[in-house]
């Protein structure tokens, strides 16, 4: 295999060694070698046994950054951005749209990010730092803007705001640099990827009859009756309160989970339940016992049928590590009382309460092997610019994580009522159809997360078939 040599300026060592061992080592899958070069503007980068010295020489904007201004509203991308219409030298890249929005760069010429000269090719576009800024989101380092659950919203993002959080940016860029690499050095060869479809259920209330009082259910009837209009759901729920045992638990019209497992594995996959471990209930948890007969039947079953079992840590534990700590020791007393492994194990956060870098460093630390809150809660799209998973960079104490970040993409909320109308039927079909297809262009990874809670009625579950058949075929 060939190696790559990378030349960089004398910046940000350890910012370096983190994205160039992503997009080279995890991305591309290519060894390389890296060092300090000659110039303080440019990554140059050559292939160790080509004789002819080709150069790939990459403009530098974030990396090269005073230390005075990084982390600072002056380090951020200026807007509007440039758009680089793709010159033809990338008519034979279909994974790239012919206008790029431009996150870090400068032009190499008045009209372009592009040159060639001599048998090298100059690149204006900062592919590397604008890497870093999505993947360890920069800006929401830098940006106070928060909203009533002190998250990063959609609308204070540069990906919105600037009209690409449906593009994968990253993977766009990638596909700029590939095809650079390609043209200096055609017998290079990179990783090959197949295209997934990554399945998630937070279970934030895995049962609503079950430990509900009857003032709670009635509410609940009268709703099914009224606002959702689904006569058999509220008959479901009347039968479910009034029988006992395991019966009650099939009957709860929350017990989504077979129907979960059974899509999922009629289509050749697998389904993620993330199980909450709050020992109390809030304004904004459940609560519900982890260890109860009816949590324990339910992880049994997960787990027999082979399905993955994670953590959902409660609403107030993103910035708090020994509240996390405690609830993570809950869920796995309760797996080991129950002969269930559960090493290693990923999740998410409840209500996609995270906060960069401090909530990576709390997972880190708890030795959990992957997290998936970075996603928006009420927009969907590619809030880290990529559908790949990807290591973790800790930006304040500069430092690469062992935490791996899986991407959220959607989530059923952000799209759909309690109603289930028809037009929102029709826009979240065309919005994952709209996914799937660009996933599929890079190979990636469509991560997708549905509650169990959201497949009471029968209008919901044709819904969800209808989606996990469109994301597989």
């Amino acid at each position: 295999m060939a190696e790559l040599l990378i030349e960089h300026p004398p910046t940000y060592e350890p910012e370096r060694a983190y994205i160039y061992d992503v997009v080279f080592g995890e991305f591309l899958g290519l060894s390389y070698h890296a060092q300090v070069g000659d110039d303080p503007d440019l990554t140059v980068i050559s292939v160790r046994s080509d004789s002819t010295g080709k150069r790939l020489m990459i403009h530098e904007e974030l990396l090269t950054t005073t230390p005075d201004k990084w982390l600072t509203e002056e380090s951020l991308p200026h807007q509007p951005l440039d758009k680089w219409m793709l010159p033809d030298a990338f008519c034979d890249t279909p994974r790239v749209s012919s206008e790029v929005p431009v996150i870090y760069g400068q032009r190499i010429a008045e009209d372009s990010y592009y040159g060639e000269r001599d048998g090298d090719i100059r690149l204006g576009v900062d592919i590397f730092g604008s890497a870093l800024f999505m993947l360890t989101r920069y800006e929401e380092v830098v940006k106070s803007d928060r909203d009533e659950h002190h998250r990063f919203p959609a609308t204070a993002s540069l990906a919105y705001q600037e009209g690409f959080l449906d593009r994968p940016i990253i993977n766009e860029y990638l596909e700029i640099l590939w095809t650079c690499m390609k043209r200096l050095w055609p017998g290079l060869d990179r990783k090959q990827r197949q295209y997934r479809v990554v399945l998630s259920h937070d279970v934030d209330q895995p049962f609503s009859v079950i430990a509900s009082s009857p003032v709670y259910v009635a509410r609940n009837v009268m709703g099914d009756l009224i606002r959702r209009k689904d006569a058999g759901l509220a008959l479901q729920r009347i039968q479910a309160y009034a029988s006992r045992g395991t019966t009650r638990e099939q009957l709860d019209p929350n017990a989504t989970f077979d129907f979960i497992m059974d899509t999922s594995e009629g289509h050749g996959l697998g389904s993620a339940f993330y199980f909450m471990a709050a020992k109390q209930r809030s304004r904004f948890d459940d609560g519900y016992p982890i260890g109860g007969g009816h949590i324990r039947r339910l992880l049994q079953s997960i787990a027999t049928r082979g399905h993955e079992i994670g953590f959902h840590p409660s609403y107030d534990t993103f910035r708090d590590p020994m509240l996390a700590r405690a609830e993570l020791a809950g869920l796995c007393k309760v797996m080991d009382e129950e002969n269930i492994a559960h090493s290693p194990m990923g999740g998410r956060q409840h209500y996609l309460r995270w906060e960069v870098p401090l909530t990576w460093r709390i997972w880190d630390e708890l030795g959990l092997a992957y997290d998936s809150s970075v996603g928006f809660p009420y927009d969907p799209g590619f809030r880290a610019g990529i559908c790949y998973e990807y290591p973790v960079f800790d930006l304040l104490a500069r430092a690469k994580l062992r935490l791996v970040e899986r991407p959220l993409h959607f989530m059923d909320i952000s799209m759909l009522t309690e109603g289930c109308t028809d037009s929102e039927t029709h826009r979240l079909i065309e919005c994952l159809g709209a996914y799937r297809n660009i996933c599929c262009r890079y190979n990636g990874d469509l991560c997708i997360l549905w509650h169990n809670s959201n497949l009471r009625g029968a209008r919901q579950k044709r819904l969800y078939e209808q989606v996990i058949a469109t994301m597989v075929n």
